[in-house]
């Protein structure tokens, strides 16, 4: 999924079913973890665990690329 944040915008706390990577278009993001603060700048990927809560925050105007990567197994596909 691409999202297109204003400066401020954010997704609350969620978790996805798969492992994730959130890949900075432009701008810049700022991605928290129960355990941890990450800060990506145009450009970065970062990758999460399956089922890890975290929240996204837009530190200024930023584009991000949101990937969920399935296994067979958990998305019911053979």
């Amino acid at each position: 999924m691409l999202f297109a944040f204003d400066g401020g915008g954010w997704l609350r706390e969620h978790r996805a079913p798969g492992l994730v990577t959130i890949h900075a278009l432009t701008g810049r993001l700022r991605v928290v973890t129960s355990s941890t603060t990450h800060e990506l700048a145009a450009g970065q990927v970062l990758v999460l665990e399956r089922d890890v809560p975290h929240d996204v925050e837009a530190l200024d105007q930023a584009d991000m690329l949101l990937t969920v990567h399935l296994d067979g197994e958990r998305s019911g596909v053979p």
